[in-house]
């Protein structure tokens, strides 16, 4: 039994690439995330947003071969230890809690979890007359990061800050 799928970085979108065996794209991006420089008003370098597109519209059948996939590529992203990773929950579908819940069983049953730490926010933002929005968020980083106690705390304001805009 195959442990995970070959996958590409394509240098040119920046993606690491695998197709599963029902011939499903799958991409995986790590996109430099300015919010934590945002907020603090200083330049916080090694911050990335984690981007998995499912670029098929097909509904796949459960493929546990996809998470362990995914999983190589973001221990592979942590090999560099000042690296931190936010992951924000796509609402399509209305989808988000679900994702949220997810990703978090995934977090608990990797291999890396003995070495990387992850922070579960779930941001509530007014958005005027509406219901306010819900944002399911996880931050990730290795325990050696040499910036841990101020990435938490500012990880910490982001919900303060984004209900500050207005």
């Amino acid at each position: 039994m195959q442990n995970q799928y070959d996958y590409v970085f394509d240098k040119i979108t920046n993606t690491y690439n695998f197709v599963t065996k029902h011939h499903i794209l799958y991409r995986i991006a790590f996109v430099v995330d300015h919010t934590f420089s945002t907020i603090s008003g200083e330049d916080i370098p090694n911050i990335f947003q984690l981007v998995v597109e499912k670029v098929n519209d097909e509904i796949e059948p459960f493929d546990s071969t996809v998470s362990q996939t995914i999983e190589d590529i973001v221990e592979r992203f942590f090999r560099k230890v000042e690296n931190s990773l936010i992951y924000v929950c796509s609402d399509s579908r209305d989808k988000a809690e679900i994702r949220h819940k997810v990703f978090d069983r995934w977090y608990k049953k990797s291999k890396y979890n003995e070495f990387i730490v992850k922070k579960d926010n779930i941001i509530t933002v007014d958005i005027g007359d509406l219901e306010p929005l819900k944002i399911y968020t996880s931050f990730m980083f290795h325990k050696l990061n040499s910036n841990y106690e101020k990435l938490v705390a500012i990880y910490n304001q982001i919900e303060r800050a984004l209900n500050e805009e207005k």
